[in-house]
């Protein structure tokens, strides 16, 4: 295990997040730098991977470790800005934009608002980890040529 791999994979993670909750955003690229936002997760675990060097399966681990602690900061920060009106501005405007917009009925948002804070965000973390994993495997095998 390379804790520096991981640290690589994890630091361009945590830019992206910072980036996209403090960077204020025009109201028509919101979305479009969230749906950005969550491709850090391949970046930062195709970082790692990278870094880690080796077969597939290091690549796999190191990348996923580094979008599970990115994904981690990345679910933290959503679910502070579904629970605090006015504190998003950028590209975690268009995430939670995209949540409240993708047919969630009204009903079942009324009845397990608070719930839903705490599922959706971990959802998008878990989203950042397999990210990273799958990139982080993927870079594993850049340097192995066929048989």
């Amino acid at each position: 295990m390379r804790l520096e791999a991981v640290g690589a994979g994890v630091l361009i993670q945590l830019l992206a997040v910072l980036a996209g909750a403090t960077i204020p955003l025009p109201q028509s690229v919101r979305v479009t730098a969230a749906l950005a936002l969550l491709m850090a997760g391949l970046a930062g675990g195709y970082t790692a991977g990278w870094f880690a060097g080796g077969d597939w399966r290091s690549g796999l681990l190191h990348g996923f470790l580094a979008g599970g602690v990115g994904g981690g900061a990345l679910a933290l920060v959503l679910r502070h800005t579904m629970t605090t009106p006015g504190s998003e501005v950028g590209a975690i405007w268009g995430l939670n934009y995209l949540i409240a917009t993708s047919g969630i009925p009204s009903e079942l948002a009324a009845a397990y608002d608070a719930q839903i804070a705490i599922v959706l965000p971990a959802l998008f973390g878990l989203l950042f980890a397999l990210e990273g994993a799958l990139a982080g495997g993927a870079a594993g095998t850049v340097g192995v040529e066929p048989p």
